[in-house]
């Protein structure tokens, strides 16, 4: 098909002409029809309506004093009855709004009625009167039975006069709806028989208008319903069509062409930006930002500028398309007021309308005439510029094709800030390797150069202790020992640091010897009553037999005890802890519990940090590390089990570990095997 219809007949009639000349006429006949509704309709139902709306008044008006009747009645009985001063009340509040209702009920009364309100109003009158006495009478003197009837008949007389004032009513209103009802099913018939004209004549109309009008706008909405369903191939070709129809299949057309373009276009752009995406490099991904959007958008020159940042001015990216004339360079290297841009929406602008400048003279060096402009960033700071540029005797920008350099560059400032999130990510990894590899090689360091010095002190310290130098005072054994436990102490935390580095740097060398844990668990258990004995805490020790484990001796010994002593440093005096150790299916379970002064629960998460130790173990000073649980947890964790730390701040601590029991295959397993030695990762 053509992509647009042939030019429009020159005598061919305009929709709109049809139109004013059908509806013109629909319009006439429903203001004469209306007219003529009006005119037979209005007055009576003015007429109707007068009376019957005094009907209702004087109705009103008649169940009011009813009402007033009816409460002072009911008044009247209760204070007979009763004596209280609540029901005279109640009596005396109807008396007295009375003859106001009687009088609303005088003028509101139509002459049809009149003489059934005076029977009413007289009755009423009587009634009061009676009522009056016996009211006046009490409490001194009760009216007789005889005075009680005479009041109860002549109130009888005045709700027979009200029915009569009432059905009167009710039979005068039923008559006006009768005469309503005929007046509405008049309008009703009017109305249908106006309605009936009108749909006729536009019936008359619709069927001449579809030879001229629908057909061809039919063919116009299946080739839009085409293209929907995405057959873009499609196109509109009329012929003796109305001349907006014919305008209208030429813009389908043109808009199909177009649509086509732009879809192939923003196809093209999600391809390429995902390529950008890749680019990790800032500068590799503005060079290919610039290559895209010079393609997809047939630019002669492309420039990208970016602001200054603290390792200097980034270099402008240029690119220019096949067979560009001009120089863009002076357009990279014009100045930006970086600190008053603001990132926003593409904008195009005409070189001819561009005021005298410096921008614009680098714009006439590049030889162009039309360029989009876009400043983005994110968070309202720029992080960049980008011109597109096209050049004298090129085409106007499509409006997609500016919001596509939009999208653009707003894609490319988030990919610019992944990139320099990136870059600084590597660095500061990298400084953060380098830090961590120093620190470690100085602790290591520190820890080994420690041993040595601390060796030759414990030597002489054994000696004194063993008097080889001669004999000691009490004072002399005394401060020796205060020497020999911190020589103690400072020892253990340097075979905890010397542990920690090994940790670290992934050389913990593990043996995996058959092990008897029972015996293990019961050696930690002698090895921690003296400092138990010494804390005034009690440890005792239930373990089930047998538990054989595959592991390495030694650092399961140091757990074991490293935890034990936790749970007796943190228990006060006259404290217990207990150690139970139990086999559950495949795993051996072992459950120390304690009745210290327990973890806060915001430290529990940090428990197994090295270097990190409880708030309230800090408060109250009591010594420590923080590498113990580090430790523990390591070594556990390479032995193919856990630990778990359960406790409440004040009541207590549970530690719980769990190993893999040794099975029939470890059994079998050679000696060779068993001791064979490896290195874990901490990682």
């Amino acid at each position: 098909m053509n992509p647009r219809p042939p030019p429009p007949n020159a005598g061919s009639t305009s929709i709109g002409q049809l139109l004013r000349r059908a509806f013109g006429g629909v319009v006439a006949l429903v203001f004469l029809m209306g007219v003529a509704g009006l005119v037979t309709t209005v007055p009576p139902f003015v007429a109707i309506n007068a009376p019957l709306n005094d009907l209702l008044r004087t109705r009103s008006s008649s169940a009011i004093v009813r009402t007033l009747l009816f409460d002072g009645q009911q008044g009247l009985n209760g204070y007979l009855l009763t004596g209280q001063d609540t029901e005279r009340t109640s009596y005396l509040m109807a008396r007295r709004d009375y003859p106001a209702a009687e009088a609303r009920l005088r003028d509101v009364t139509i002459d049809d009625t009149y003489a059934l309100v005076e029977t009413l109003t007289t009755e009423a009158t009587r009634w009061w009167a009676l009522a009056d006495q016996q009211i006046d009478s009490m409490p001194s003197t009760r009216p007789s039975t005889a005075e009680i009837a005479r009041e109860r008949e002549q109130f009888a007389r005045v709700e027979s006069a009200y029915r009569a004032l009432d059905l009167r009513l009710l039979q005068k209103i039923s008559e006006i709806n009768r005469i309503n009802n005929v007046l509405t099913a008049v309008v009703l018939a009017v109305l249908a028989i106006t309605t009936a004209l009108a749909g006729w004549f536009a019936i008359r109309i619709g069927n001449s208008a579809t030879r001229r009008i629908t057909r061809p706008l039919g063919q116009v909405l299946e080739a839009v319903a085409r293209l929907g369903r995405g057959e873009r191939e499609v196109r509109v070709t009329l012929g003796g069509a109305p001349t907006e129809i014919e305008e209208v299949a030429a813009a389908v057309n043109t808009a199909a062409v177009e649509g086509d373009r732009e879809r192939r276009t923003f196809d093209a752009f999600q391809e390429h930006s995902a390529a950008v995406r890749h680019h990790l490099s800032r500068g590799e991904a503005v060079a290919a930002a610039a290559q895209v959007l010079g393609d997809l958008l047939g630019a002669d020159h492309v420039v990208i500028r970016l602001p200054p940042d603290p390792d200097g001015e980034p270099e402008p990216e240029i690119w220019s398309g096949a067979g560009a004339t001009g120089d863009p360079t002076p357009l990279a290297c014009a100045p930006v007021d970086w600190d008053a841009s603001q990132p926003g929406k593409a904008v195009v602008r005409d070189v001819r309308q561009a005021p005298p400048g410096p921008m614009t003279d680098a714009l006439h060096a590049a030889a162009a005439r039309r360029v989009i402009e876009v400043t983005f960033g994110e968070g309202g700071t720029a992080t960049g510029q980008l011109t597109v540029v096209r050049q004298r005797g090129r085409g106007a920008w499509r409006p997609y094709e500016v919001h596509l350099a939009g999208v653009f560059a707003a894609d490319l400032a988030r990919i610019l800030t992944h990139a320099k999130l990136f870059e600084r990510a590597h660095e500061l990894l990298a400084r953060m390797r380098e830090v961590d590899a120093t620190k470690m090689e100085l602790l290591r360091t520190v820890s080994h150069e420690l041993r040595t010095p601390l060796t030759s002190v414990a030597g002489y310290l054994e000696v004194l202790i063993d008097r080889e130098a001669g004999p000691l005072n009490a004072a002399q054994e005394r401060m020796l020992g205060v020497i020999d436990q911190n020589v103690v102490r400072l020892r253990r935390l340097i075979e905890d640091l010397l542990m920690v580095s090994r940790i670290e740097a992934g050389r913990l060398a593990l043996s995996h010897d058959l092990l008897d844990l029972s015996a293990l668990v019961r050696t930690a258990c002698t090895e921690i009553q003296p400092a138990a004995h010494k804390a005034g805490v009690a440890v005792t020790c239930d373990v089930d037999e047998p538990m054989t484990i595959r592991g390495d001796r030694e650092h399961l010994d140091r757990v074991l005890l490293q935890v034990l002593a936790n749970a007796v440093k943190f228990t006060g005096s006259g404290g217990t802890v207990t150690l139970a150790a139990r086999i559950s299916g495949p795993n051996a379970v072992l459950v120390v519990r304690d009745t210290g002064i327990g973890i806060p629960a915001a430290d529990l998460p940090h428990l197994f940090t090295r270097f990190f130790r409880a708030t309230n173990a800090v408060r109250q000073a009591i010594p420590g590390t923080g590498l113990g649980l580090t430790i523990v947890s390591t070594v556990v964790e390479q032995h193919g089990g856990t630990v778990t730390i359960d406790s409440e701040e004040g009541v207590g601590t549970t530690a719980t570990i769990v190993l893999p029991i040794a099975g029939p295959a470890d059994d079998d397993a050679t000696p060779a095997h068993r001791t064979d030695m490896h290195e874990y990762s901490s990682a």
